[in-house]
């Protein structure tokens, strides 16, 4: 999926993989800012993060390692946009 897609991001699937709850609820974030037609970027994601940086960082990781987040580009100012992948690409 991608930021422009006109269908819910979410997938049902992300709650049968045994993730931290913080991978989860960071995944959760993610869905809503493409729902809002908004690309996805770390600087976006930190103003609506409620964990430290660090944790931030550590979930974006560990969402990339497993193929359900995507770097897509970059944005004007060179920071990285993440788009969240169809469910059929997740390593698990």
């Amino acid at each position: 999926m991608n930021h422009d897609s006109t269908k819910p991001a979410m997938s049902q699937k992300i709650f049968s993989m045994n993730l931290d709850v913080e991978a989860v609820s960071l995944y959760l974030l993610c869905c809503a800012v493409v729902d809002a037609g908004t690309a996805i970027t770390r600087t976006l994601l930190r103003e609506k993060w409620n964990g430290t940086q660090e944790e931030l960082n550590r979930q974006i990781d560990r969402l990339e390692e497993m193929n359900i987040l995507v770097r897509k580009g970059r944005t004007g100012n060179g920071e990285s946009v993440f788009v969240v992948a169809d469910e059929k690409k997740w390593r698990e």
